[in-house]
């Protein structure tokens, strides 16, 4: 196995883990919930991951403007200010506006974008530092209050956002929407 396929299928296997074990198992209509009374809502958790994912991948990596969410924007609740969710907390007026099944249907999309993208090209070269300011700076992210995002992301490798934007962010938060789904009463098990 070479690396572009183990990369194409953590890709898969997260997409596969959050689509059979959170989003087939929580109803739409239970991902603005907050367990135990607090907490983040799922609805928040996967609209986050998949911007990151998105912006990281389709921003950064490829030198795109929008990404993915540019063809979901009508059906999301949100069209602008997309660099809202970026934020590891939760913004509850966004939370209120993003339709649930879109915003899980999108973070799959992104999932199958980022794979196909991959098995179409293969790896992007993983040692040139690409220009993350520009990125964050097209889809608006403010400077003053995402200044930690523009510095972590700063001269990191390429490799680094397939393997922490793409794969690792989406696992830790796979781990979160788990734990949640649990305390919903939710639990396959």
């Amino acid at each position: 196995m070479d690396l572009r396929d183990w990369i194409i299928g953590d890709l898969k296997s997260l997409r596969a883990k959050l689509d059979g074990g959170v989003l087939g198992l929580m109803p739409p209509e239970r991902r603005r919930e907050r367990a135990d009374g607090g907490g983040i809502a799922p609805v928040y958790v996967l609209w986050h991951l998949a911007r990151h994912h998105d912006v990281a991948v389709n921003g950064v990596l490829r030198g795109g403007d929008g990404g993915v969410v540019e063809g979901w924007t009508d059906r999301l609740g949100i069209d602008d200010d997309l660099w809202r969710g970026l934020a590891e907390g939760e913004d509850s007026d966004l939370v209120d506006v993003l339709d649930p099944e879109s915003v899980g249907a999108y973070t799959l999309a992104v999932f199958d974008a980022t794979a196909g993208w991959l098995e179409e090209h293969g790896l992007p070269r993983l040692d040139v530092q690409p220009d993350t300011t520009a990125a964050l700076q097209a889809i608006g992210a403010p400077e003053d209050r995402f200044d930690w995002l523009y510095s972590m992301w700063d001269g990191k490798p390429a490799a680094w956002f397939l393997q922490w934007s793409a794969i690792g962010h989406g696992f830790n938060h796979l781990g979160e929407l788990v734990s949640v789904r649990n305390r919903l009463g939710l639990s396959p098990f």
